[in-house]
């Protein structure tokens, strides 16, 4: 029972002390570097003072009223950057179905001639695969991990893709042109990349 207490005690001892020592390594970075300079040559013992000075905690709460600005306005811009994808996204849907309309009701004009009636139904079913393409690239880049995408099909034939991300890297900017690529089947040259946040 004697031996059990001593190994306790050893224990114990081992662990105050590691406290010790860390609390004193704490207090040294904390001395040095609220003093902002150096107030001794090395191996010189040095009066650490553990309380902050005015100028310090100045500091301090400037950081920390900088960091809650900055979170705030992140919060507001990633807010911003979600009302954009979805207002985008609605709006592309509205016109699309406006003209949808449009070209089928030109398509179904009995004045209409065959050939404005042909030319409505090829736009039409040109804006049926552009819708369909849009679709398939927007999913494809999220499940790539982005928070969101919109693909814009603009009439000179390049494709516009806006990427909800904070960064984009070049290897993430290739990953995205790939996939729009492959599902427009148009060259390089024609895609053009945006991140908003």
């Amino acid at each position: 029972m004697v031996v059990f207490k001593r190994k306790q005690i050893v224990v114990l001892a081992l662990i105050l002390m590691i406290v010790v020592a860390g609390y004193l390594q704490y207090s040294y970075k904390q001395g040095s570097t609220s003093a902002g300079k150096d107030n001794g040559k090395l191996g010189e013992a040095v009066y650490v003072d553990n309380q902050l000075s005015n100028e310090s905690l100045d500091v301090a709460e400037k950081a920390k009223t900088d960091e809650k600005s900055d979170k705030k306005t992140d919060v507001s811009a990633s807010k911003l950057a979600n009302d954009f994808f979805a207002t985008t996204k609605m709006d592309k849907e509205m016109s699309r179905s406006k003209s949808k309309d449009s070209l089928k009701s030109i398509t179904e004009d009995t004045n209409a001639s065959k050939e404005t009636k042909a030319e409505a139904y090829d736009k039409m079913i040109a804006l049926v695969e552009n819708a369909d393409k849009e679709m398939r690239i927007e999913a494809l880049i999220k499940e790539k991990g982005f928070n969101d995408a919109v693909a814009l099909f603009a009439d000179d034939g390049s494709i516009d893709i806006i990427v909800k991300t904070p960064s984009l890297t070049t290897a993430q900017t290739a990953q995205i042109a790939d996939i729009v690529s492959r599902q427009a089947k148009v060259s390089m040259e024609e895609i053009h990349i945006k991140k908003l946040f």
